[in-house]
């Protein structure tokens, strides 16, 4: 179980620089839209997520998980607003950021009033599932983080160690108010197929939009980033899989080690830090 202390809601300043390479990931255009599109989808899901758990914060007794769902709910609202600073910033760059935001949200939408709460704050937990694994990649891996455009790359490591440290609340609150396994799976395969989906699809409008066609030494370099030796979803495929167990919990994937100290490891991110 996670220590209910290691929740901590951090007022960061992130000034997104007014010059930054249009595709920011080392010049590769399929790279940098797939983070582009993940960016648009944060704001609108970090609020479904948020709104999911609130659902039954009143119903939650206990008093750590009651302060951890306070911690959690206070991440995810200020993960939002970043990310619709950056998300502005590359508006204004010419991508469609708007427009793939509000596809998103549509599809969120369509689940507030179609699914019932509990179904809800299953694909939160799945999503929250898939947030901590791409955020153990990222501070597993400090040369992907160093081809990043810098004020990215710190808002990065920000937002990994947060989704790390809030990975098991809304699946303990999932556990504690609905525990169905047998939900928690079947939505976790289907949000895992969405997900990624419409990640491609959003990427793919945002690059036709931008009139840029990858060359085949791009494909190959994004094919290797996703698919070689350490790649994001070569290395996230198993922690996908073992999440299928009966009886799984996010805390059997200990990542404590990767946000301990990162204050130390990362001082130039932690100075970002707004105190009071």
């Amino acid at each position: 179980m996670t220590d209910d202390n290691s929740i901590t809601v951090r007022r960061m300043n992130f000034v997104m620089p007014s010059e930054m390479d249009k595709y920011w990931f080392g010049g590769n255009p399929l790279i940098s839209a797939f983070f582009y599109a993940m960016s648009a989808t944060f704001p609108d899901g970090e609020r479904f997520f948020i709104d999911t758990v609130r659902h039954y914060q009143k119903e939650i007794e206990d008093p750590a998980l009651k302060q951890r769902i306070r911690g959690f709910i206070g991440q995810e609202a200020h993960h939002g607003r970043v990310h619709e600073d950056f998300n502005a910033a590359l508006q204004a760059k010419g991508f469609p950021m708007a427009a793939v935001a509000a596809r998103a949200k549509a599809l969120l939408d369509i689940a507030r009033q179609r699914l019932k709460p509990q179904r809800q704050l299953a694909i939160t937990v799945a999503l929250e599932h898939v947030t901590a694994t791409l955020a153990e990649h990222a501070l597993r891996h400090p040369e992907v983080l160093a081809q990043m455009e810098p004020t990215f790359k710190d808002m990065l490591i920000w937002h990994a160690v947060e989704e790390i440290e809030h990975k098991a609340v809304a699946f303990d609150v999932f556990r504690e108010r609905v525990g169905d396994e047998f939900l928690r799976r079947r939505v976790l395969m289907i949000a895992l197929i969405l997900f990624f989906g419409r990640v491609m699809v959003f990427q793919r409008q945002l690059l036709r939009a931008d009139g840029r066609r990858a060359s085949l030494g791009e494909w190959w370099q994004a094919l290797r980033f996703f698919w070689g030796r350490g790649g994001l979803m070569r290395e996230s495929l198993p922690h996908f899989v073992r999440a299928f167990r009966r009886g799984f919990h996010p805390d059997d994937i200990d990542q404590r080690a990767l946000v301990r100290d990162w204050q130390q490891r990362y001082p130039e991110v932690a100075a970002l830090q707004v105190q009071g």
